[in-house]
């Protein structure tokens, strides 16, 4: 009964590609060109590793605190200019009202981490899901928080139980810093909730896109701090590793002083 209400209504309401605009059976579907794109972007490769973001874990030097499902974090797709597809689904998530992308991208996520659990021999129902907030202006003005919605659209379709535990004090756009900067605004922008009871359980964060890490690294510290036992980042997009001018050679230096990627 449910399924035949759904395709009812699915039919007497035009459902439109996230991407194109080009009409779809169903909300949160790709055209058969996009998607065709998307997979394409979907695979492309580190420069470094030579794998694709889903397997690639250079991008989250930061992410140190707490390794679960056998990585630091799981992203299917490098955000970069050069994603046009991708690009126009992140900014329907991000500042449409149309929940299109958002329905798309939970269910890429949330067949992912539950691959992730089969892997690992782990169960949904033993996880939390929970998200960094937008901040307050932003919240208000686009009238949405993609992370938050995410969260929970992917706690209804893997059996995950949704919490909301980070509370948002001030702070500017990560978006507008440096890589310093970012690290200093993360932890003095977010804190946990007066009623947040973490001790014990385990955490998934989700977002929309990882770029240095710090948002992240600040939320599975305040977890980890209060008691938390395990936390795992989980996201639509990372950024790849910073370095066009990658050198082998400065790769596993950990002199002081040394990098291993060039700025």
């Amino acid at each position: 009964m449910k399924k035949l209400f759904y395709d009812l209504t699915e039919t007497l309401i035009v459902s439109k590609c996230p991407s194109c605009g080009a009409i779809v059976r169903r909300s949160g579907m790709l055209c058969p060109e996009c998607l065709e794109k998307y997979d394409e972007e979907k695979s492309r490769e580190c420069m470094f590793c030579k794998l694709p973001a889903s397997l690639c874990v250079c991008s989250t030097r930061d992410l140190y605190y707490c390794r679960q499902l056998g990585k630091t974090m799981h992203s299917p797709v490098f955000y970069g200019a050069g994603n046009e597809v991708f690009g126009k689904i992140l900014s329907a998530l991000k500042y449409s009202s149309d929940r299109g992308a958002e329905k798309f991208f939970a269910r890429e996520l949330s067949h992912d981490i539950m691959m992730l659990f089969l892997t690992n021999k782990e169960f949904p129902e033993d996880w939390c899901i929970t998200y960094p907030p937008r901040r307050r202006s932003a919240a208000y003005y686009y009238g949405i928080d993609q992370a938050k919605g995410l969260a929970k659209r992917i706690a209804r379709y893997t059996g995950m139980k949704f919490e909301k535990v980070f509370v948002r004090r001030g702070g500017r756009a990560q978006k507008t810093l440096g890589s310093v900067e970012r690290k200093e605004n993360a932890v003095h922008s977010l804190r946990l909730g007066d009623k947040a009871d973490v001790y014990g359980k385990k955490y998934v964060i989700v977002d929309d896109v990882v770029t240095s890490g710090a948002t992240m690294k600040a939320c599975q510290s305040l977890l980890l701090s209060a008691g938390a036992a395990a936390s795992f980042v989980l996201s639509v997009s990372k950024t790849p590793m910073r370095g066009a001018g990658y050198d082998k050679k400065l790769r596993f230096r950990r002199k002081k002083g040394d990098v291993w990627f060039k700025q």
